[in-house]
């Protein structure tokens, strides 16, 4: 009897007489849950000299993808879910009614000012209880998009109305934000192009990207050398930012990734219109208005409000919570939850956490969890599950110290990040195993011919 050829090698040697058995084998053998059908079926468009999407198309139709990618490229954007309400709505509503970027943009800039000015007051019932600060990165093609303007008058608006409301616009080194930080403990900093922070982040010396990576989840930040000390205590630092595509994609090489910088950041995407060649005014009882609404926020905070989540609301953030996807792009979206639904329900004035604020916080991981996907440089996902390939394949010769495997996988070409990851993915997911020093194959992966590690 003919041995049956593996899936892969299928995929490198496929020809037109055998691509319908090869399409009929992906089918059944390959697993959704990694994506390997496309890994594949990429592999095979190659070796045939077909175009990948052509391929795909015929064979794996999906209408409704097609259909929302298209009315993505009319629309140029992302369409943000409907949740904005209460005093950060009110303001949206407003200002995108006398100005042209999008109102979510006014919505997102909100929300990032008010929960800087909230931090070390709300607190959510949790051990956990994360703090409702945003690294929040405005990202659009062009100034048409009008990113910069939503920023400014958001900060502007939140210096008129809050007292030692504190905004940094820029800073060049740890140490400068070391300085800024001591003067003002909660500092929003903003960056009219973020292109500015990641070239400062990427001097040899400057240790700006660990310190603001750390100051995400934590109040301190310390790092010393023979020449000086760098101490960061009891600080909120939030950033509110405007961002190219080009920028953003910078972002995402070792340098960023290696630290996990990327998965801090929530992307706002969206596309500015031209409706107003002379803006009107908005007028002072309009900003009074705005004004009230936010001072009722703050009052019914207070200095500590601690909000307990209703056991109905608990449940539907469970149900989303175990079942987010194995995906880079879903890195730290339950944190973002997390710190939306305390920052939301006092935005609506509430003193709980209830359904419908819930839902609206997983509303909006679950559209930044598209957001990062659709401007993903390196279709991180895939990437991912060709280097958990390479490592199941390089393990079925027998168990490798992680030395050895990196050296046989070339995981200096993909990153020591990329391979790390992957490494993770496939134990947790009980692909693999480590005994002593060497990673084995489990045995529901290992190939017949291969005994089982004892």
């Amino acid at each position: 009897m003919t041995e049956k050829i593996k899936l892969d090698d299928f995929a490198e040697t496929v020809t037109i007489d055998t691509l319908p058995e090869f399409i009929e084998r992906l089918s059944q053998e390959a697993d959704p849950k990694f994506e390997r059908y496309e890994l594949l079926l990429k592999v095979a468009a190659k070796a045939l000299g077909f175009d990948y999407q052509e391929l795909r198309q015929k064979y794996f139709p999906e209408p409704e993808l097609v259909m929302e990618s298209t009315a993505q490229e009319n629309n140029s954007s992302l369409t943000f879910p409907d949740i904005m309400s209460g005093a950060a709505g009110d303001f949206a509503d407003v200002y995108s009614d006398h100005m042209e970027p999008p109102e979510h943009f006014f919505y997102m800039a909100y929300l990032t000012c008010l929960g800087n000015v909230l931090t070390k007051r709300l607190i959510i019932n949790s051990e956990i209880s994360p703090e409702p600060r945003y690294y929040v990165v405005i990202i659009g093609e062009s100034a048409d998009d009008r990113k910069s303007t939503a920023i400014n008058k958001t900060t502007a608006f939140f210096g008129e109305a809050v007292q030692d409301f504190s905004v940094c616009n820029g800073v060049g080194s740890a140490e400068g934000l070391q300085i800024k930080l001591k003067k003002s403990p909660k500092v929003v900093l903003c960056f009219d192009e973020f292109k500015a922070f990641v070239s400062k982040c990427k001097i040899e010396s400057s240790v700006l990207l660990p310190c603001v990576t750390t100051l995400f989840e934590s109040d301190r930040y310390e790092a010393h050398t023979a020449k000086n000390s760098i101490i960061i205590d009891n600080a909120s630092l939030s950033i509110l930012s405007a961002c190219t595509i080009d920028t953003y994609e910078q972002i995402m090489d070792s340098h960023f990734l290696a630290i996990g910088f990327p998965n801090r950041l929530f992307l706002v995407s969206g596309k500015g219109q031209r409706r107003f060649s002379f803006p009107n005014r908005i007028t002072d009882d309009e900003k009074t208005k705005l004004k009230n609404s936010l001072l009722k926020v703050l009052e019914i905070v207070g200095n500590r409000l601690e909000l307990k989540i209703t056991d109905a609301a608990r449940i539907i953030y469970d149900d989303w919570y175990m079942s987010l996807p194995q995906s880079i792009n879903a890195k730290r979206l339950d944190t973002y939850a997390m710190r939306f639904m305390g920052l939301l329900s006092v935005n609506d004035l509430k003193k709980e956490i209830d359904e419908e604020t819930v839902k609206k916080a997983i509303a909006l991981c679950d559209w930044q969890y598209t957001v990062r996907r659709r401007y993903d440089p390196i279709d991180a996902d895939n990437a991912m599950a060709k280097i958990e390939e390479k490592i199941r394949r390089v393990l079925q010769t027998g168990p490798k110290t992680n030395r050895d495997l990196k050296k046989a996988v070339n995981a200096h070409r993909c990153g020591v990040w990329m391979y790390e990851m992957a490494l993770s993915n496939l134990v947790k997911t009980g692909q693999i195993r480590l005994k002593g020093r060497k990673y084995f194959l489990t045995k529901n992966e290992m190939p017949s011919d291969l005994p089982s590690p004892e």
